[in-house]
């Protein structure tokens, strides 16, 4: 399906997957590390919830499925899915899975979507129209499913690639106007010696492209060591797929070399020109430059920093822009309290926990025997802790409900919940009372807790605690009515930058209690859960306890994901901060190279008008005057690139829409901060030219001229 093919082994069979046999493939990577590159690995075991696996092959080292780019989802070992016969059979009430498929050649996307449509429509004809349900297909490539989240940052850096290329071409442009410029006298002097002018051209562009292929050199062989150093520092989280794979290709290195030639050409064409449109007599006359000549290179100068500064104001509002997002998103509640909590994640073996009875016992001895803990407040567990995503989202409908949109139900996010789970992540309780060791015993009424954003949405005007509800899509369902005791502070599931969703907290006690009694039987087990614990110290000290106390009462069950709540909020971060830091160093490097480019032709202009300045602070300028004058043309300069920027920032920002949070494209904190900085880094760039222009003495200057 996927065209790959086992480096070692064999693939699963049909008949491996329909008998649910116990065989696995294993990853590259974990046949290097656990089975030290055996290979007659084939045909060993392994233990997968102490049940043993047959090892069948090992995958390719670049084999990675599933792709989700931004999530740390390296997998080390793959088995059949193999449905059970009830799976098989539940067709209207599953859609927790997604397919792959094969297109037959000549078959488009649209056809697949048709067929993808059909089949849906046929499903939905099955289901009960009280329910209100109506499903939709999507079918798209496997290569648009991987890069799509990936996309807008990747054109966003390539478009500061091209215009930090612009900017870095304006510079060595003024750089070879200049050079050309010092050079005047010596081309009047081989020109009158009989030298021919396209001699002297083609001279000048071999010298723009010996400069250019130095720098292009150097540049990648940059590139080499920053592509390595990436891959060997960035998390999958940054949002870029297959981060592994990312390399120097030929391909790209051929097209550098293309472009740094075309660069070279271009650049040092305008000053070639310029220089060869010298008159011979001019250019010997005191090595200087006619009035005419001057003011053309001197206003082509002049034009070059503008697009400059308008390139790096059109970076620096893009930056900004990130910056400012990051710190909306800093500044946001996640709605917990992350200091000082542990988390841990359990997943018991169905062999040895079949009944829910049995989960709900193990769980209890250990938040029992967890509480007791040096330095440890507070213990709970529960289906899915916050920012790691949506677990389960249900359906319900509460009494007296009123259909909208045709659907004769709502959902939320679930979550079962045991212990003391809201005070050991720091839920604020809003309203009402929270979930309470009352609530486990048998014969407890039905219960649950929901958020203030599911309160608001469901029971708009109300006061929603002692109002009740139905688990289900049916209005007409005969399951148990659920009270609501209590609403808490809503908590972001995902990255604090994503929309929270409703969501409602439930005892686990009180799982298949929620259902039919004929049907209690035949519901599935919650078997992971994951665990918090509030400590009164760094979270990390109390690891090794938890494990003994954890393996105390199983010696052979694993945890996983043992780590600081800091540490989660953290790498759900990665990814923004990723974006903020590369397109932030970006407009360092424009901003740089644009002071740059200011600097040099302010100091060349001082140099090239030493004698005018004499003459002026001789008829009584002062140095004050010559040093304002001298600044007022850089900040012109930075004003007019400044104000092109800014229109060329109101068309293009808008394409960083979908990389913002709580920032427009046009934020005017933004733009005016972006405008002070680079007004105030050109007035600097200036400094040293104005200080030196100046300085200069009259009477010598007079005298050496």
């Amino acid at each position: 399906m996927l065209g790959a093919q086992p480096w070692l082994g064999r693939m699963f069979t049909r008949d491996e997957d329909e008998k649910s046999a116990p065989v696995a493939l294993i990853s590259y990577g974990m046949w290097r590390a656990r089975f030290q590159g055996d290979p007659g690995v084939v045909g060993r075991t392994v233990d997968l919830d102490r049940r043993p696996y047959t090892i069948i092959g090992v995958m390719p080292r670049e084999f990675e499925f599933p792709l989700n780019a931004g999530k740390v989802n390296a997998r080390d070992l793959w088995v059949p899915m193999s449905f059970t016969e009830e799976e098989k059979q539940d067709e209207t009430d599953n859609f927790m899975y997604g397919a792959i498929a094969r297109l037959k050649p000549g078959v488009t996307l649209a056809e697949a979507q048709a067929d993808a449509g059909r089949m849906v429509a046929a499903i939905e004809a099955e289901i009960p129209p009280q329910y209100g349900i109506h499903l939709t297909s999507g079918v798209q490539s496997l290569q648009e499913e991987t890069v799509r989240a990936a996309r807008p940052l990747l054109r966003t850096l390539m478009g500061a690639v091209c215009l930090i290329l612009l900017i870095a071409c304006a510079n060595l442009a003024n750089l070879l106007l200049v050079r050309a410029a010092g050079r005047r006298r010596e081309f009047g002097v081989r020109m009158a010696l009989g030298a021919a002018r396209r001699t002297m051209l083609r001279q000048l562009l071999v010298e723009s492209l010996a400069l250019s292929a130095v720098g292009g050199a150097l540049g990648l062989c940059l590139a080499v060591v920053l592509v390595n150093v990436a891959k060997a520092i960035l998390p999958e989280a940054a949002g870029l797929p297959r981060l592994n794979e990312i390399a120097i290709h030929w391909p790209v290195a051929a097209l550098a070399l293309l472009l740094i030639a075309g660069t070279g050409v271009v650049c040092g064409l305008a000053p070639a020109l310029a220089s060869m449109k010298a008159d011979v007599l001019d250019a010997l006359r005191d090595g200087g430059q006619g009035a005419g000549q001057g003011r053309s290179q001197h206003r082509l100068r002049s034009v070059l920093v503008m697009v400059e500064v308008a390139l790096t104001m059109l970076l620096l509002v893009g930056s900004g822009l990130l910056l400012r997002s990051f710190a909306k998103m800093l500044a946001t509640d996640p709605g917990f309290e992350a200091e000082h909590v542990l988390t841990a994640s359990l997943s018991l073996p169905e062999h040895d926990y079949p009944t829910q009875e049995k989960v709900n016992a193990f769980y209890r001895e250990l938040l029992a025997q967890s509480k007791v803990l040096p330095g440890v407040h507070a213990v709970g567990m529960s289906t899915g802790i916050p920012l790691m995503g949506i677990t389960s989202d249900r359906n319900f409908v509460p009494e007296g409900y009123v259909p909208q949109n045709g659907r004769q139900w709502d959902s939320v996010s679930n979550y079962f919940v045991m212990g003391d789970y809201f005070h050991a992540m720091g839920i604020r309780l809003v309203e009402g009372r929270l979930l309470e060791a009352a609530d486990e015993q048998p014969d407890a009424p039905l219960v649950a807790v929901v958020s203030e954003s599911a309160a608001k949405q469901y029971w708009p005007g109300k006061d929603p605690v002692g109002t009740r509800f139905r688990m289900g899509g049916n209005p007409q369902s005969t399951r148990p009515t659920i009270t609501v005791v209590g609403v808490v502070g809503d908590v972001h599931q995902g990255p604090l930058d994503q929309k929270i969703y409703p969501q409602m907290y439930e005892p686990l006690e009180q799982f298949s209690r929620q259902f039919e009694p004929q049907v209690q039987a035949a519901i599935n087990v919650r078997w992971s859960l994951d665990l918090a614990l509030r400590t009164a110290g760094e979270p990390a000290g109390a690891t090794a306890e938890l494990e003994r106390t954890i393996h105390r009462l199983d010696p052979l069950l694993a945890v996983t994901n043992v780590r600081a709540m800091d540490e989660v909020v953290a790498e759900s971060q990665v990814s923004r901060r990723f974006n903020t830091g590369v397109l932030g160093a970006f407009a360092a490097v424009a901003l740089g190279l644009a002071l740059l480019g200011i600097y040099g032709v302010l100091a060349y202009a001082v140099t090239e008008r030493t004698r005018e300045i004499a003459i002026r602070m001789a008829l009584g300028a002062t140095r004050e005057n010559v040093q304002r004058r001298t600044l007022g043309q850089a900040l012109l300069l930075a004003v007019v690139g400044v104000a092109a920027g800014l229109g060329a920032a109101a068309g293009l920002t808008r394409y960083l829409a979908s990389l913002l949070y709580g920032v427009q494209p046009l934020d005017a904190v933004t733009i005016a901060g972006a405008v002070v900085v680079l007004l105030a880094c050109s007035a600097l760039a200036a400094w040293i030219p104005a200080r030196r222009a100046a300085s200069v003495e009259p009477m010598e200057a007079l005298r050496a001229s």
